[in-house]
């Protein structure tokens, strides 16, 4: 059977780590010990957050999860797409990550961006609005879970 094809969202890799929310931590522990069921695909935009990070131990520890995917670029068309999430008032220009994510999920062909962000990822408007964007400009739909959707 073809595995799924998942981008992650660098709040999935730090839910691990971070204990300030027990059920999340949990829930995203159940989640990577399923990982080895997809294809799992990382970013500069993960790389960039993990690097910020200013606790060396965690940031060697975020590094780690980063081995088991593959890293993908951000291309033209990947800029173009976020633009156009961004235009739309799908993801505000603040949060130009989040429209990145998206993005990369989209030119990719990915099938899923998973993520713990409900504000601007992880919600109704979200889902509905990429995907309408999507068959405008000729894409395929992708799908947006939180980790315990899949």
């Amino acid at each position: 059977m073809k595995k799924l094809k998942i981008l992650l969202d660098t709040s999935v890799y730090s839910a691990m780590l971070y204990d300030r929310d027990p059920i999340r931590q949990k829930q995203t522990e159940d989640f990577w010990k399923s990982i080895d069921n997809f294809e799992l695909y990382f970013s500069n935009i993960n790389v960039e957050e993990i690097e910020a990070v200013k606790n060396e131990e965690i940031k060697k520890k975020l590094k780690k999860f980063l081995k088991k995917g593959n890293k993908i670029k951000i291309t033209n068309e990947v800029d173009k797409m976020k633009s156009i999430y961004v235009k739309e008032g799908l993801i505000p220009e603040k949060f130009e990550n989040d429209a990145l994510l998206l993005a990369l999920t989209t030119v990719y062909s990915l099938d899923i961006l998973i993520s713990w962000n409900f504000k601007h990822l992880v919600k109704r408007k979200t889902r509905i609005g990429v995907n309408l964007i999507n068959l405008k400009e000729g894409y395929k739909s992708i799908e947006i879970l939180a980790p315990p959707e899949l």
